[in-house]
């Protein structure tokens, strides 16, 4: 099994690097990046400019759409009647072709522990799919995963029980070989026992209801190992290789509400046999995707940045992002250097909006609508003021103050209204665990809550106005919803929103 694992790995890493396929949330680096054909950098859905197509679905979902060739996956949930609680376990999975939009096939994944549809944290369709190629594995937060063929007959079904404290939007699965690697409480039976914010009840052991990665076997839904360390739900794991060729995880605990896995930090673990290679104690919260490489792991703490040593764990620098920053508005081209800016009190980022391109860190700010970068070189700190909204078509207008922006509609195609917390009616900065962005070739592609998306240029020396490449919409103003990341391949992006799955690009896209 070892061995295998270990080809495996290897195999992986020659196989999807093309910008051919977007295999899984984190896309075929395994870190949102990719490169090939240049997709487009403006569009609007609102008034069909450089847009292939839509393909309306019968409910609302958040996942990511994954893509392998001709066929694209999604995941919604059971459709809802007008009546319903919004508190839907059951899940359905999607086959479309990725060329026009045709849905192929479907299947239903039970869930046993509901959560609110719609939710800003998380809900039952969360999870991008995956695919390889030769199967899709799909994933119910509430309590499933099964694996399927790609003409949607099923070779195994994996049912738990979820941890019934929190929600884990964040920890999206990741396949490297092998191993389906996925955030799972250790003793599901014990786990059931939890309410949400409230203290573990006497008699059960704390570890045995934290939440730890698991891997899982692909071909057998087995699982393979539970690592030692606990990572919180609150945080994005992710995969990469040590400068002498292992397989690790960068994975973090801590976050509101008291998550239960201690101490709050930051814990590098080998893939091969998910024990830790070091942990160190970080306090605060670990809302953003965990990235690193040979070199460097890239954390957060409160207000400041932290470089951190991947072979030991040693941290190397800790750098304030609200002093001595440079700010510019996107809206006047006015520049402040060396100023302060309040981005966050706890916080400085919007959660999971992180992504480390070249020798920066960007991410959302959380209190103003910014979006910064860390040099994690020389931690030089720059802000670029964006607008909160555009008003789509080819009229459009941007809308720079929050008390302008447009409500958003949270109705699925058939009219009704399945979110339940009234935080999800706004832009989707600050406390909503939004999507991570991707890099395309140089260019970052941010969506927010409201429909908005930000192409930025990942590259620009000075970050002014002129790397604010375009502003685009995914529909309507105050009409579109999406927690949902963009996935990438051969020129084309594809977005999935409450409403529909859309598929961005131009014709000479397209390899009928």
């Amino acid at each position: 099994m070892r061995l295998t694992t270990v080809f495996s790995l290897l195999l992986a890493t020659v196989t999807v690097v093309a910008g051919e396929h977007w295999p899984q949330a984190s896309g075929p680096q395994l870190n949102w990046k990719a490169e090939g054909p240049e997709p487009p950098m403006s569009w609007s859905v609102s008034d069909g400019t450089n847009v292939l197509w839509r393909t309306t679905l019968p409910e609302g979902g958040q996942s990511a759409v994954t893509v392998w060739g001709k066929r694209a996956f999604v995941t919604t949930h059971k459709p809802m009647q007008e009546t319903s609680d919004r508190l839907e376990p059951n899940i359905i999975g999607y086959c479309l072709d990725a060329t026009t939009g045709e849905i192929l096939w479907n299947v239903s994944l039970p869930g046993t522990d509901p959560v609110q549809t719609a939710g800003i944290f998380s809900d039952a369709t969360t999870f991008a799919p995956i695919c390889d190629g030769e199967h899709v594995w799909f994933f119910n937060r509430c309590g499933s995963m099964g694996c399927y063929d790609l003409e949607g007959n099923q070779v195994w079904l994996r049912e738990f029980q979820p941890r019934t404290r929190h929600t884990n939007r964040q920890c999206e699965p990741i396949l490297v070989g092998d191993l389906i690697i996925t955030v799972e409480v250790r003793n599901k039976e014990a786990g059931q026992k939890l309410l949400r914010h409230k203290p573990v009840p006497a008699g059960i052991d704390p570890r045995d209801v934290w939440t730890y990665l698991h891997a899982i076997n692909k071909n057998t839904g087995r699982v393979v190992w539970i690592g030692e360390a606990g990572t919180c739900v609150h945080n994005t794991p992710m995969v990469g290789r040590l400068a002498d060729g292992r397989w690790a995880i960068a994975h973090g605990r801590g976050g509101g509400h008291g998550p239960l896995e201690k101490p709050y930090g930051v814990t590098l673990t080998l893939l091969e046999t998910g024990k830790s290679l070091w942990n160190l104690e970080v306090n605060g919260d670990c809302s953003w995707n965990s990235h690193w490489n040979s070199n460097f792991v890239f954390w957060f703490d409160k207000q400041n940045h932290l470089v951190i040593d991947t072979t030991t764990g040693k941290l190397l620098r800790s750098q304030r992002l609200d002093e001595n920053v440079d700010v510019t508005d996107a809206q006047t081209g006015a520049r402040e250097l060396g100023t302060s800016l309040h981005v966050g009190k706890r916080m400085p980022l919007t959660n999971q909006t992180n992504i480390v391109v070249d020798r920066w860190h960007y991410f959302l700010a959380h209190d103003v609508h910014a979006i910064g970068r860390v040099n994690i070189e020389t931690g030089k700190t720059e802000y670029l003021r964006v607008p909160v909204q555009t008003t789509g078509a080819s009229n459009s207008q941007r809308i720079w103050d929050l008390k302008d922006a447009i409500s958003t509609d949270t109705t699925n195609s058939r009219g009704i209204d399945i979110a339940l917390d009234k935080r999800a009616k706004g832009t989707g900065w600050g406390h909503v665990s939004a999507a991570s962005p991707i890099l395309v070739n140089r260019h970052l592609y941010i969506p927010i809550m409201n429909g908005t998306v930000y192409v930025v240029d990942a590259h620009a020396e000075i970050f002014d106005e002129r790397a604010l490449v375009a502003v685009n919409d995914l529909g309507p103003p105050g009409a579109t919803w999406t927690l949902a990341s963009f996935s990438y391949a051969d020129g084309r992006l594809w977005m999935h929103t409450m409403k529909e799955v859309i598929c961005i690009g131009t014709p000479d896209s397209i390899d009928y």
